[in-house]
């Protein structure tokens, strides 16, 4: 009778070291990562232990309203889609309020806060917003209004359907889920909790503009062109310094000029990045009044991490301005060095106006000249809808 069992001189893929296959996982792209895992249990097992070194962008675009599913596209795999199915009850009817590697900060209906791994449906809930320690108290009222009164007295109370949650921001360690979120809660205060928090708690600073977090400090920019870091390693937050940024000049038949409100050209939005190498980067887009020209200058946080330095090139990396980082754009065909990719939605904090010129566009530093990819790049899809985001 024939044995079923292979020949002992045929090699047992499950029975590879696991150090060799942490070498190879290391080397993996995101998407044969998540193949390279299902081979077996033991590949499975060695995978908890290590990471792909992904720096490729994907996209994802959210569900219309009712369907609970939403689909990521991987440019590096000729245009392959991938439908995320059983993300949950609520899942159609929320609405994402920022997006930090592959983890959703989500709102659902009933405005119950959570963030999510779109791969893994792991789910953390966050305090709920009527667990805030601060000026104002939010309650949820009998027929699911929301009661808001100051705490010290002054002002008067009022009722209402839906809360303002303003300038969402949240970063999460995808290892440990270490996570700190923040928001600017009914246009009153600044709130933020941190990994084992039961309430949220309040902040002494008010959020008017773009942010990143990094080793426990949040950089946060305002509108009154100051940047200024807060250390959130204790019990509270700390100012550690300010910069202050200088006006943009744009050039008239090449004499530089400030720009005004009003002008032909338009501040639209201020982000801060964080590169590849950890340095911080201020992006300021600029857009002519018709929407159809765009602009970007682009400043650096020197080495004494008190002055800003213009900059001309990013050399080999490219920004994804939705997920205020950079990557390397060797690392896939179609993502080009020296460019800046956006999705066309960007946001006046001041009055809380949203443009969407529905488009996936890449603003090239070396031609000074907004493209827009291949038509191949991005077939088929709803630009107004998606967002550019790296999973890990």
């Amino acid at each position: 009778m024939d044995s079923l069992s292979p020949p002992s001189d045929v090699p047992r893929w499950s029975k590879l070291p696991s150090d060799l296959l942490h070498v190879v996982f290391e080397r993996l792209s995101f998407a044969d990562f998540q193949r390279a895992k299902c081979v077996c249990p033991s590949w499975q097992s060695a995978s908890t232990e290590s990471s792909p070194n992904n720096q490729i962008p994907w996209m994802i675009l959210f569900p219309e309203k009712g369907k609970d599913y939403c689909l990521l596209f991987n440019p590096e795999e000729n245009n392959k889609k991938y439908r995320i199915q059983d993300l949950g009850v609520n899942f159609a009817n929320s609405h994402c309020l920022a997006i930090c590697g592959s983890w959703l900060f989500m709102r659902d209906p009933r405005y119950n806060l959570y963030i999510m791994n779109i791969f893994t449906r792991e789910r953390i809930d966050l305090p709920t917003v009527e667990s805030q320690v601060g000026m104002i108290k939010i309650e949820r009222t009998t027929d699911d209004m929301f009661l808001v009164t100051p705490k010290e007295g002054i002002g008067y109370g009022y009722i209402q359907e839906d809360l303002r949650i303003d300038f969402p921001f949240f970063w999460i360690d995808k290892k440990t889920k270490d996570y700190f979120v923040t928001c600017y809660l009914e246009g009153r205060i600044t709130v933020y909790a941190e990994n084992g928090d039961n309430f949220w708690k309040q902040a002494d600073l008010k959020i008017m503009g773009d942010m990143v977090y990094k080793d426990y400090k949040l950089y946060l920019y305002d509108y009154n062109r100051d940047v200024t870091v807060y250390d959130f390693s204790g019990d509270s937050p700390r100012k550690v310094f300010e910069t202050q940024v200088n006006y943009d000049l744009l050039c008239t038949k090449g004499i530089p000029r400030r720009v005004y409100p009003g002008d032909v050209w338009d501040i639209k939005d201020t982000r801060l990045v964080v590169t590849v190498k950890g340095e911080f980067l201020r992006v300021k887009s600029i857009v002519k009044s018709d929407g159809d020209v765009w602009s970007f200058r682009i400043y650096k946080m020197d080495s004494s991490q008190s002055e800003w330095e213009k900059i001309t090139s990013l050399g080999d990396e490219a920004i994804l301005l939705d997920q205020q980082t950079t990557v390397l754009a060797n690392a896939v065909e179609g993502i080009k060095r020296n460019s800046i990719y956006f999705s066309g939605i960007h946001h006046d904090h001041v009055y809380h106006r949203v443009w969407s010129e529905k488009d996936i566009l890449n603003y090239s530093l070396d031609t000074h000249k907004t493209e827009r990819p291949p038509p191949s790049f991005f077939s088929n899809i709803q630009s107004s809808d998606a967002r550019w985001f790296v999973p890990n």
